[in-house]
């Protein structure tokens, strides 16, 4: 009749780890692109074996409006 409930994982530190994983997300893309001049398939496709493909393209979406919006720090470099 009465059954536990978890109390382990509450709504705000499900919220909190996932703002933990997008930013981990978002820097080791933003660092393939500042090696690479854009985001290298062998490192989306690591990232989304680990994180998962809803997380992976949510940012790879959101650095790309970024992009176009004109952020200085994903500008192509130019030698």
């Amino acid at each position: 009749m009465f059954q536990r409930i978890d109390r382990t994982t509450t709504e705000r530190r499900q919220l909190v780890n996932d703002t933990t994983d997008d930013e981990e997300i978002e820097t080791k893309i933003k660092s393939c692109q500042r090696e690479n001049g854009r985001c290298m398939v062998s490192t989306s496709r690591r990232l989304r074996i680990f994180y998962g493909d809803e997380k992976v393209n949510r940012i790879l979406r959101r650095l790309s409006r970024r992009r176009e919006r004109g952020n200085s720090y994903q500008q192509q470099f130019t030698w």
